[in-house]
């Protein structure tokens, strides 16, 4: 993560530029619509980056398992049901929670798990963001109402390598 940067791109695909850029970016396309939203984890003594796209209702997390465009492997991640308008990586950590225009919000390990839904009774999310220690998530709704959850973390989290 610290050695790469991503963007997401309105003709449906998704650009990862290597090291400091000095290298044409890897392209990813084939996704079902633009992408809305990226995410980075930032675990500490992870071996590969681990990305996080979301495009409609799929969230896809990305390891690259060696150089190049090729040596990413997707991980699809389907359970919302409408358009995932946030990603937001637990600190320190491979949680990822996605939060959908559905009403729901998803928490994930770093292997594509469902962890745990967190569901809101708002008319669907459209921002995240969690405390810097991990315990609370925060979400904003398309009404401007906030909603805060409690999150333990997972008791054990294996590295997706």
């Amino acid at each position: 993560p610290g050695n790469h940067l991503a963007c997401g791109l309105l003709d449906c695909s998704l650009l990862v530029w290597p090291q400091a850029c000095r290298e044409h970016p890897w392209q990813f396309s084939g996704f079902p619509a633009k992408v809305r939203h990226l995410a980075w984890s930032d675990q500490p003594g992870r071996l590969a980056p681990l990305l996080a796209s979301a495009s409609k209702e799929t969230v896809i997390l990305w390891t690259q398992v060696s150089r190049g465009s090729n040596a990413w492997r997707p991980e699809p991640l389907f359970w919302h049901e409408r358009r995932v308008n946030a990603l937001a990586f637990m600190p320190g950590s491979n949680v990822l929670a996605s939060a959908s225009s559905d009403g729901t919000v998803a928490l994930w390990d770093g292997r594509g798990q469902l962890l745990q839904p967190l569901e809101g009774e708002g008319p669907g999310f459209n921002v995240l963001t969690w405390r810097p220690d991990g315990r609370h998530l925060a979400a904003g709704d398309a009404q401007g109402q906030w909603w805060l959850w409690p999150v333990a973390a997972p008791a054990h989290e294996e590295q997706r390598q």
